[in-house]
């Protein structure tokens, strides 16, 4: 005979009888809410240009979501209300509308809830690997600027992956301010934290006194703007505005008084050495820039000259005067998920 021994819970209110021997089939574990505060850091996306289709915000949707689960706080700073954005972003992080131009340092001071703070443009598009190693650095230094790349590369892309190699080619410098990141503490305790049009956010905050780091081994994916917000930007982001400047009139003036010849090879030279410096930036980083990166350096080049015109007329007729940032944004939009605030 079989003997089955029960052991009564002693609750009036039960009548269910769990055998002696029962064993529970999981550990006992207890869920725990972290706060935004205690994630790993802080990614703040800027909205500068609406977006053309559907399928671009469902895929940046979808790429803020894998940061979200990666214990990463995600927070969208959009430059204007739009319905169909807010209805779908705020499932992913903080949405929050700013009144006028965005001011990217100031908006990741104001909302950021982590020590470390990644802020990049609606373009870039981290890796884990990325992620993590830059996570890392920011335990070492106050900023640091990742390298990033293009890809795909349409021939406007290609003439920005020329910029970035002529950039790496003479300084060592990674891409102006797409993508950094930064130590809060740090940042807030600058002497002035001020907007100025004409400098990206990491020369700015490494003119107020931050130790700046670029990354140059940290590469960062980052898709192409449109052609209409490409060309919407080539008056701006001028590097060395006299440089250009000079170029177009010392090559007529050489046509003029020495002969097409020379004004020939001074063009020539000058291509052959935009296409030196390419290839010299390419060390270290062909796995990302293909070889034909290098050949639309002096496109690129050629291009700054003619703009660098483009851009004093917008100033002459008051067309290109940039708008006053605010220093603090406008309206959050949560959900449940996330901290509630009021309008700023």
């Amino acid at each position: 005979m079989l003997f089955v021994l029960f052991v009564v819970n002693p609750s009036p209110h039960s009548a269910i009888q769990v055998p002696a021997w029962h064993t529970p089939r999981f550990d006992e574990c207890i869920m725990r809410h972290r706060s935004p505060g205690q994630r790993r850091c802080t990614y703040l996306v800027v909205l500068r240009n609406t977006f053309a289709s559907t399928e671009e915000l469902r895929e940046l949707a979808a790429y803020l979501s894998s940061l979200s689960v990666s214990d990463v706080e995600v927070v969208i700073v959009a430059p204007s209300f739009d319905e169909e954005s807010r209805r779908v972003l705020r499932w992913v992080g903080n949405y929050v509308v700013a009144s006028r131009d965005i001011d990217p340092v100031r908006a990741a001071i104001d909302l950021a809830s982590c020590e470390k703070v990644i802020v990049a443009d609606g373009q870039v598009r981290f890796e884990k690997n990325a992620l993590d190693h830059l996570c890392a650095l920011l335990d070492l230094h106050e900023v640091v600027e990742p390298q990033d790349y293009l890809d795909p590369m349409p021939w406007w892309g290609g003439m920005e992956a020329g910029r970035i190699l002529i950039r790496r080619g003479v300084n060592g410098l990674s891409d102006r301010g797409c993508t950094f990141g930064f130590r809060r503490r740090v940042v807030r305790g600058l002497r002035a934290i001020e907007s100025e049009a004409s400098m990206d956010p990491v020369r700015r905050l490494e003119s107020q006194g931050a130790e700046v780091f670029c990354a140059g081994d940290v590469f960062v994916r980052r898709l192409p703007p449109s052609l209409d917000d490409w060309l919407r930007d080539r008056p701006q982001h001028f590097d060395n505005p006299a440089f250009y400047f000079a170029l177009l009139p010392l090559a007529c003036a050489l046509a003029v008084l020495a002969g097409v010849e020379v004004a020939a090879v001074f063009a020539g030279t000058i291509a052959l050495s935009c296409l030196a410096v390419a290839v010299r930036g390419r060390i270290g980083a062909s796995s990302y820039f293909p070889l034909r990166a290098c050949f639309f350096a002096p496109l690129w080049v050629l291009e700054r000259s003619v703009s660098v015109y483009w851009s004093l007329l917008l100033k002459v007729t008051g067309s290109g005067e940039p708008a006053r940032v605010p220093a603090v944004v406008g309206e959050r939009v949560t959900t449940d998920r996330s901290p509630t605030a009021n309008t700023r």
